[in-house]
């Protein structure tokens, strides 16, 4: 018999650890940063996007830009890597995704810390201050990414226990400074929205398979399994860095030429404005519907259900096996989408008709964002748990 590895006990003490350490970190000052300027900051949609991947809000921490970088890097190598065929994925080892990753981390991590010093508010602002900030956040990122990645493979929920302490201690002071009155309808809004993406997370498509290596006692326990949020808050985490994209161009564009149109483009394509937030959501959709056609591919999964000799109960090999798990993906993809953009609609729109006050106007998607950030780890913490239990029986 095996003896117990206290598998479970082990990874969280030290994600514990490793939260502790962060805490610790994220709340060290840059060198020469005006504090006082970033007092009163709202919890805005952009504060709360922000917020999932970087340390602070207030961007004037040595580690405001968190673990940003990493997974910015992260998603953009795993997109590429998908778009790739099948052959080439399986040619691509994993040392040499993670030098691409790597090196691509150290490419975002320079243009954010130059960008964000650009834009800082200094006491005394002169070029060694300026460079001085760059490296701290350079510094402070690099921390944050070997944290993250002890925490993957010693600890439990990934990046997930990281983000939570980048929400959770603006989430308890926004709570901390409103009154009830205030937080009554966010409060509200914000449970429905637990429950929708708890189940959602915790639940997923089961599509009879019809295999021909098991027996016929257990083919009913055979099946394809599609989550109900197929990539999760992937979409939701990284549609401000998405959103930037246009921003970029429209800037450019109005930098060599303005005109009436390239005008309106340039001052309302922002999260402050009814036409930036409508082409945000929009964007956030059709983001959510591509991350899952990728990440969840029907023709890499009919592929290897043809070649394995199984079949989707009553539905032919090959194309009509393809058309039907893209029906399925595509169906929990802009449902899970359609939930996501449907929140941030709600808010914004309590937020500019003035039903809310804008500080909390945000709260649902911040606990939508936390609740599927817990689920992500209970599952894993529950995998743990069986494997720890596992008993051989020869």
């Amino acid at each position: 018999m095996k003896e117990k590895t206290h598998l479970v006990r082990n990874r969280c003490l030290f994600s514990i650890v490793i939260i502790v350490i962060y805490f610790i970190f994220h709340r060290i000052p840059l060198n020469g940063i005006d504090m006082s300027a970033y007092d009163n900051l709202g919890l805005d949609l952009g504060a709360v996007l922000s917020l999932a991947v970087n340390g602070s809000n207030k961007q004037c921490y040595v580690m405001s830009l968190g673990i940003s970088p990493y997974i910015t890097a992260s998603l953009v190598i795993s997109i590429l890597f998908a778009m790739r065929s099948k052959e080439a994925r399986a040619r691509t080892s994993p040392k040499a995704m993670n030098y691409w990753i790597t090196a691509l981390t150290f490419i975002v991590t320079l243009i954010q810390s130059v960008f964000y010093a650009l834009n800082l508010k200094y006491v005394d602002r002169n070029v060694m201050s300026v460079l001085l900030v760059i490296f701290e956040l350079m510094a402070g990122a690099s921390i944050a990414q070997y944290l993250l990645m002890k925490n993957k493979k010693y600890g439990v929920g990934g990046f997930a226990p990281i983000i939570m302490v980048n929400m959770t201690e603006t989430l308890v002071g926004t709570l901390m400074k409103s009154s009830i009155d205030a937080l009554r309808i966010p409060l509200g809004i914000s449970f429905v929205m637990v429950i929708i993406m708890i189940f959602m997370e915790m639940h997923e498509k089961k599509i009879p398979l019809q295999r021909v290596s098991v027996h016929n006692v257990h083919a009913d326990k055979n099946y394809l399994a599609i989550k109900y949020n197929p990539v999760g808050f992937m979409a939701l985490m990284f549609g401000s860095a998405i959103f930037m994209i246009p921003q970029l161009i429209v800037a450019l564009v109005h930098h060599y030429h303005k005109s009436e149109i390239v005008n309106f483009l340039y001052k309302n394509l922002n999260m402050s404005t009814v036409f930036g937030m409508r082409v945000y959501v929009v964007m956030l959709f059709l983001f959510t519907v591509l991350l899952s056609l990728l990440f969840v591919n029907p023709k890499d999964l009919s592929d290897d259900l043809l070649q394995g000799g199984d079949c989707i109960e009553n539905i032919p090999a090959g194309k009509p096996t393809r058309r039907y798990i893209r029906k399925w993906v595509l169906f929990f993809s802009c449902l899970s989408g359609l939930i996501m953009c449907g929140c941030l609609s709600l808010c914004m729109y309590l937020q500019y008709k003035g039903i809310v006050d804008a500080s909390v106007a945000m709260l649902p998607t911040t606990f939508m964002l936390l609740s599927g950030f817990i689920c992500s780890i209970y599952l894993e913490i529950r995998a743990y748990r069986d494997f720890d239990s596992y008993k051989p029986f020869i």
